[in-house]
C-alpha cells in the first residue's frame, strides 16, 4: 500500500484538466520542456506522499506489527533502486496515457481500464508466479511487472543474485523503450491539442 501511495501520482489528469481548461497554453510557453516538467511535478508529489502517508504507514508496520526490513544493505540498496525504476517505468506509461488525453479530451475510462490492467499484471494483488499459462507469459513480458513485483521480490528475498540483475535490465529496457515513445508521442500530439477553455 505504501508503494501504491507513491507511484500514482496522476500526470494525466493533470493535462487533461489543462486541456480542458484551456490553461495547457501556458505550460507550453513555459522555458521549459513540458515532459521533463510533468516529471518533475509528479517527482515533487510523490516525494510529499513518502513523507505524508508511507513513511508514517512503514513506521506503524515496523513498530507495531514487526515489518521486517532486508536482510542485508546490499538488498535494501537494490529495492531502492528498484523501486525507483517503477516509479519511471509508472511515470512513463501514465504520460502516455495523458498525451492520448490531450487528443481525446476525456480519459476517465481509458483511465480506469489502464489502471485496473496495471494492477493486475504488477503483482499488486497476486504474487506473479502463481499465473497460469498465457496470464504467466503476459506478466513477464510486459511492464507492469517492474512497478511492484520487482521491488517486492528484491525486499523479500524472492530474488537474489544474477536474477535481481536480469530484474533490473529488464526495468530498464522498459524505461528506455517508454521514454523514446512517450518523447515521439508528445512530439505528435501537441501540434494537434484543441483546448475546450480559454
Amino acid at each position: 500500500m505504501a508503494i501504491q501511495n507513491l507511484f500514482y501520482t496522476g500526470p494525466q489528469y493533470y493535462m487533461a484538466h489543462q486541456v480542458r481548461s484551456g490553461a495547457i497554453d501556458a505550460d507550453l510557453l513555459k522555458p521549459l520542456d513540458f515532459h521533463f516538467h510533468m516529471l518533475a511535478r509528479s517527482t515533487g508529489e510523490m516525494l510529499f506522499r513518502i513523507i505524508v502517508i508511507a513513511l508514517p504507514g512503514i513506521l506503524a508496520g515496523y513498530f507495531l506489527f514487526d515489518l521486517q526490513l532486508p536482510a542485508t544493505l546490499q538488498t535494501g540498496c537494490l529495492f531502492v533502486i528498484a523501486l525507483l525504476l517503477g516509479y519511471l517505468v509508472n511515470f512513463h506509461l501514465e504520460f502516455l496515457l495523458g498525451s492520448i488525453g490531450l487528443v481525446t479530451l476525456e480519459i476517465q475510462s481509458i483511465d480506469w481500464a489502464f489502471h485496473a490492467t496495471a494492477r493486475f499484471f504488477s503483482g499488486q494483488f497476486v504474487p506473479l508466479w502463481l499465473f497460469p499459462g498465457v496470464l504467466g507469459v503476459l506478466a513477464d513480458i510486459l511492464p507492469f511487472r517492474s512497478m511492484f513485483s520487482t521491488p517486492l521480490s528484491i525486499y523479500t528475498g524472492v530474488l537474489s543474485g544474477n536474477t535481481i540483475t536480469e530484474a533490473i535490465a529488464f526495468q530498464l529496457l522498459w524505461l528506455v523503450i517508454l521514454l523514446i515513445v512517450s518523447r515521439w508521442l508528445w512530439g505528435s500530439v501537441q501540434a494537434r491539442i484543441v483546448s475546450q477553455g480559454g
